[in-house]
């Protein structure tokens, strides 16, 4: 049922003192979201795509043994289930994420385990606005969380593996817009073409989102208003120039385990040269109406692609030998079937710099198609921006000397 991973968000392109067909423009890079719901619009991010496991239903497991579905969190390693207070939070075992394909339980965190616990358990995390003692920014959980996958192609990334990924959604109808990257506990940088549809209080920040069609994992998410937006004042909406922007939120998130901030870049760092840099989202799979949305958070690694050869690169596509690649633009990928694709508009793009930790070198800008060999994505080149960004924080009043590495 799974398919590859994300394409590039709506935006335009344009060559300096002259514009495109919009027909070109629509055909290259899509439509923006609208705050009404069209059926043709993309689903909302909690639309249940697949059967939910019956509450209270009991299965014959493959030992023809009596089973309920719960939480994965309250199954032994024998699928036996055991309270809250009794439950290891580590080794839970392998879960299968075949949807549709497995004889009971459907959604990906439960598993179907003998005697089961009433139904009434409370919930073992609850979410708190008050943030916890800082953590260091930028480590990912490279196994995961709680659990091993398996049934998936591959992209799908594990439980709380990238903590500083956030879906960002319309306050108004709970759509999916795109994705932003945890900075600070109270706040999140993301593509300015998403922010700036958007006013204050119209905004949502989901921080330790995994299976979009689920609230069972041991830790839960956490939502947050945003209620400032600032967009870079010299960003350009028809060529994506400068395509930054930061959203502050009502109340700081609580971090925990799945939930943490990313490094930021040092001023004009340059990423050109390195490797297995990774972007996430649960955008579309390919360009166009045919992509599928992700149900489960899906990883892409890329290399960066220097900038001289982006530019020439992106210069034998439909955009002509007449384009000029921006500066505020960095670019990796244009490997057969590795891109970030529509949908993921404002993801970040991080580095890695050893010892399972990360930049952010770029966050999802726009691109030609998805997945295709020598076309690379374009991202916004975040490094540039670095000052910019410290000076906004200083008139929040929010350090940022501790996100920096």
């Amino acid at each position: 049922m799974w398919v590859p991973l994300l394409s590039i968000l709506a935006m335009t392109m344009a060559y300096p003192q002259t514009t495109l067909d919009p027909a070109l423009l629509n055909d290259i890079f899509g439509t923006p979201p609208s705050p009404t719901r069209p059926s043709n619009l993309p689903p909302l991010l909690e639309d249940i795509t697949v059967r939910p496991t019956q509450s209270g239903a009991v299965f014959t497991n493959k030992e023809g043994e009596e089973c309920q579905c719960v939480p994965y969190y309250l199954c032994d390693g024998d699928l036996n289930a055991v309270h809250i207070g009794n439950a290891s939070i580590h080794g839970f075992g392998v879960l299968d994420i075949r949807f549709g394909e497995k004889d009971d339980c459907q959604e990906s965190v439960e598993r179907c385990c003998k005697n089961p616990i009433p139904e009434s358990e409370p919930d073992p995390v609850p979410d708190t606005p008050v943030p916890t003692t800082q953590k260091a920014c930028g480590y990912r959980n490279p196994e995961g969380l709680d659990f091993a996958l398996t049934g998936g192609n591959g992209n799908e990334a594990l439980f709380g593996e990238f903590p500083w990924v956030v879906a960002l959604l319309d306050a108004r109808n709970l759509s999916y817009v795109g994705v932003g990257v945890l900075i600070h506990p109270q706040v999140v940088m993301t593509g300015a073409h998403v922010a700036f549809k958007f006013a204050p209080g119209t905004l949502i920040a989901r921080a330790g989102e995994w299976d979009t069609q689920t609230n069972k994992e041991r830790l839960k998410s956490q939502e947050r208003i945003a209620q400032d937006i600032v967009i870079h004042e010299e960003f350009h909406p028809k060529s994506l120039r400068n395509d930054v922007s930061l959203l502050r939120l009502e109340q700081p998130f609580a971090l925990t385990e799945h939930i943490n901030t990313l490094c930021l870049p040092d001023p004009n760092e340059d990423f050109d040269s390195y490797k297995r840099c990774v972007a996430n989202g649960w955008g579309r799979d390919s360009f166009g109406k045919k992509g599928r949305y992700a149900v489960i958070l899906k990883k892409v690694e890329i290399d960066m692609v220097p900038f001289q050869r982006c530019s020439a690169l992106l210069k034998r596509t439909r955009l002509g030998s007449r384009f000029k690649l921006h500066e505020s633009f960095v670019c990796a990928g244009g490997e057969e079937g590795k891109d970030t694709c529509q949908g993921d508009g404002g993801a970040p793009l991080a580095c890695p710099v050893g010892n399972n930790r990360y930049k952010l070198a770029g966050l999802v800008a726009w691109g030609i198609g998805c997945g295709e060999r020598d076309v690379p994505a374009v991202y916004a080149r975040v490094s540039m921006f670095r000052k910019w960004v410290d000076d906004v924080m200083e008139v929040w009043g929010y350090p940022t000397e501790g996100y920096s590495i």
